[in-house]
């Protein structure tokens, strides 16, 4: 559960960050909703919720995902983490350097 809860606060964060404007109701939605409307970036997008998908697993009396385990959570949420310093760094660059 706590992983759940800390990848909640990475993607709010995050989206937060990107889109400042959108603050309050990134805050108060659910996580779902938040992936779902806010992120853009397909593989961010799709990672994240499958972390979510597995997260809640965690957190429910009957498992939906019998064949994944605590440790496909971590790399899922490792994986998210790279397409997110991955979008982050892309944005730098282009920004060090237009056109």
């Amino acid at each position: 559960m706590g992983y759940r809860k800390a990848f909640e606060f990475l993607i709010k964060d995050y989206l937060i960050k990107n889109r400042p404007n959108d603050a309050n109701a990134i805050k108060s939605a659910m996580l779902g909703a938040c992936i779902n409307n806010y992120v853009t970036d397909t593989n961010t997008k799709n990672v994240a919720k499958r972390v979510t998908w597995l997260g809640n697993d965690e957190t429910h009396y009957e498992r939906r995902w019998v064949d994944k385990d605590l440790s496909d959570l971590k790399t899922m949420i490792n994986l998210a983490i790279h397409w997110i310093e991955a979008e982050h760094a892309t944005a730098e660059l282009l920004k060090s350097m237009p056109g």
